[in-house]
């Protein structure tokens, strides 16, 4: 049924086959009127339900630019959340990267504390920054890559769901049921069942992608340690009718992680033919110790990246792992899109860095269309610049080369992969430093992650 399907939607062609590399953007929706993404954003050829009666079986008929899965329509930016924009926050972004780089005065921090202070201020910069963040990630996919399409994608919560869960822990209890009843068969087995949703709602979001022809996917993260913790510490205060221990709270956060990590496992492995590009998370934790989904999904076509400040130094609030982490990009202070009036901000954050890896995939995917996404993930992978301040840091430790990487996938037009890698690697060498002294960013904590 899907390969009639995209024959009818792609006029006989395969989407592998097309022109452009799809990137789908999964996230808090983008403005696609915005001038950094004109003529770069995906248009559906179903944009009407008349255009695709008896013709597209998804029920995501109207979604012109992509798809709504929050509310479950074709609006893929809210506007009204504009209002939460303030010119202090374009202030407060530019003098906390200065004041990263030892650049600012001692009354430009004491402003940038009298921010951080300010409920009201960080209430808006908070809302406009979460809203901002799907464009500022597009527009990271679109610079320098005149070819690519964008389609956004708008997801959903667990949040719902929780509360459900939190019921029946009251009822549990009500009924006299013991602590150790309700944390076995009530509150695991109900945590189960939401990891399966969590599931459930990634696979709708894979499938819709799949039949649009996408071929890279750069997503935020579901679900980590710290917002499993804030999940399940209520329902564990209820259960116990006490503050419960730290370690009661370890574990069950941990169970709810790995649950998410094994469902979401399963679903990306149906879908081969993208490569999905995930951030490794913002917390300065090991990935590897600590896990989160999807970032922890081990796949042939899955990458999780963390972030750099430029190529010279770990970013101070990425996360990182020998094992669970693939590979760095630069995401400090990076200027990118944000909705309306074309303006531009300088954000921090592993989103930005995946946004990174994301854009270079999708101009390997130009350069050699054969190129599948396990393909993909093999050139970036090997032709990273291995750095002595990531050692164990990462599989790879080392930092994206975009030059080394579109050789490679060059020479793959001629020969096989891993000559073609070689060949790269031969021919280009490892960047120059590129960002402010190490000393002052190392010892910086001014850079918040976005």
């Amino acid at each position: 049924m899907r390969t009639k399907l995209l024959a009818i939607w792609f006029g006989g062609m395969a989407p592998l086959c097309a022109q452009a590399a799809t990137v789908a953007i999964i996230d808090s929706g983008f403005d696609y009127e915005h001038e950094a993404l004109q003529g770069k954003v995906w248009t559906n050829p179903i944009s009407t339900p008349e255009e695709g009666k008896d013709k597209e079986k998804s029920g995501k008929i109207g979604g012109l630019h992509g798809w709504n899965f929050a509310d479950n329509n074709g609006e893929i930016i809210d506007y009204s959340q504009q209002s939460n924009y303030v010119p202090d926050i374009e202030k407060f972004l530019d003098l906390q990267f200065a004041a990263s780089a030892g650049k600012a005065t001692e009354g430009e921090k004491i402003w940038l504390q009298d921010r951080l202070k300010d409920r009201d201020f960080l209430s808006k910069f908070l809302a406009f920054s979460s809203y901002a963040h799907g464009t500022h990630v597009a527009g990271i996919v679109a610079r320098d890559n005149p070819q690519v399409k964008l389609l956004a994608i708008k997801m959903t919560s667990t949040k719902s769901r929780m509360r459900g869960l939190e019921e029946r822990v009251h009822a549990a209890f009500a009924a006299g049921n013991d602590i150790d009843f309700i944390r076995e068969f009530i509150l695991k087995l109900g945590l189960a069942a939401i990891a399966y949703s969590q599931a459930q709602s990634l696979d709708q979001v894979a499938n819709y992608l799949a039949e649009t022809g996408v071929n890279v996917a750069n997503g935020w993260k579901s679900i980590d340690m710290a917002q499993a913790r804030g999940l399940v510490t209520p329902l564990l205060t209820v259960a116990a009718e006490a503050q419960p221990t730290p370690e009661m709270i370890e574990e069950h956060a941990e169970f709810f992680v790995r649950r998410v990590v094994a469902e979401e496992s399963k679903i990306l492995n149906k879908h081969p033919d993208i490569l999905f590009v995930f951030a490794a998370g913002d917390d300065r934790s090991d990935n590897d110790q600590l896990p989160s989904a999807p970032e922890v999904v081990q796949l042939p076509h899955v990458l999780t990246v963390g972030a750099t400040a430029g190529n010279v130094a770990l970013a101070k609030f990425s996360n990182f792992g020998a094992s669970y982490v693939d590979l760095f990009a630069p995401g400090v202070a990076i200027r990118s899109a944000v909705p309306r009036h074309d303006m531009y901000l300088p954000y921090s954050g592993t989103s930005l860095s995946a946004a990174q890896v994301s854009r270079l995939a999708a101009l390997l995917k130009d350069k050699n269309p054969q190129l599948q996404a396990k393909d993909l993930r093999q050139i970036l992978l090997g032709t990273i610049d291995r750095k002595d301040f990531l050692k164990g840091r990462a599989y790879t430790e080392g930092v994206i080369n975009d030059e080394r990487a579109l050789l490679a996938a060059e020479q793959s037009l001629t020969k096989d992969l891993r000559h073609a890698i070689a060949a790269a690697k031969a021919t280009v060498v490892d960047r120059a430093p590129t960002s402010e002294s190490l000393d002052a960013l190392d010892a910086s904590t001014w850079t918040a992650p976005f």
